[in-house]
């Protein structure tokens, strides 16, 4: 079914007892939030593998969401002006980075700023030629997804690295380059925090601003009063500090104050600068 309607989505797994289910993996979480809510441990339910794309996500979002939900989580990249879902995926013996279907797809990784194209292991944007497309050939096509080409493992095709970002959703704070996946792996390094975050961005005066929204767990809630929760911001901070360069405002929030996606991709940075 589409996405929206978690609470359905909750019975219709419980009813139906599928081995997959397949969503971006912000929506994951939301499935997950909901189990909880209806007082059902989604490690009880009849999923076993979670197939996650359409935005970019990090292993720690990956190890998140194996542990909350008992499954095996694998990464699919496809992109509608190519084909759609299913150019790429991973291989559940290995999970290290989508499978490239070479025999219809040939992929190479270029400079963003020159084009020129960069040996495999290096990171760049992606390009893909069409090889057996009739209808509508696409011959290197720009996806502006930063990632790099990695030799075979479990098939014969070269790998994807997980995309780290894009390289038209890359901000440029102070003169730091800044991906929200990095403010992501380093909010899901603390155990308080859920994997729920936002990303808002201001100007004050002639210097750019930001704020970076996170969540407690549920569990945690009740336990933390607002001196650690300040004391978890602090450290959050800290860490984007040292890490990524950039100062930020954190605040930690009770669980359920940041908006969720119901379908579709979750709305992670909020640009408030003038244009």
């Amino acid at each position: 079914m589409s996405g929206g309607q978690t609470e359905r989505q909750v019975q219709l797994i419980c009813d139906f007892r599928p081995d997959i289910i397949m969503v971006t993996p912000s929506y994951m979480q939301v499935i997950i939030e909901e189990f909880v809510r209806q007082g059902l441990d989604p490690r009880e339910s009849s999923l076993r593998i979670g197939i996650f794309g359409a935005e970019p996500w990090t292993e720690a979002m990956r190890r998140e969401i194996e542990s909350k939900a008992g499954i095996d989580a694998v990464d699919i990249y496809g992109l509608s002006e190519v084909m759609g879902p299913g150019v790429a995926n991973e291989c559940i013996e290995t999970k290290d980075g989508p499978v490239i279907w070479e025999d219809h797809f040939y992929p190479e990784i270029v400079d963003p700023e020159t084009g020129a194209v960069l040996p495999d292991g290096s990171e760049g944007e992606l390009v893909f030629t069409s090889l057996t497309k009739e209808a509508l050939p696409i011959i290197r096509y720009r996806t502006r997804d930063l990632t790099r080409l990695l030799p075979p493992t479990a098939r014969s095709f070269r790998r994807m690295g997980k995309i780290v970002g894009r390289s038209d959703d890359m901000l440029i704070i102070r003169g730091v380059n800044m991906f929200p996946t990095q403010i992501e792996e380093i909010v899901l390094q603390h155990a308080k925090l859920s994997g729920q975050y936002q990303i808002v961005v201001t100007r004050e005066g002639p210097l750019d601003a930001v704020e970076v929204r996170c969540e407690l767990q549920p569990h945690a809630a009740a336990a933390t009063d607002e001196a650690e929760r300040g004391e978890i911001a602090r450290w959050v901070s800290q860490r984007i500090k040292t890490l990524v360069g950039v100062s930020t405002n954190v605040v930690v929030l009770v669980p359920d104050s940041i908006e969720r996606t119901l379908v579709g991709k979750a709305r992670r940075v909020v640009d408030q600068r003038p244009k």
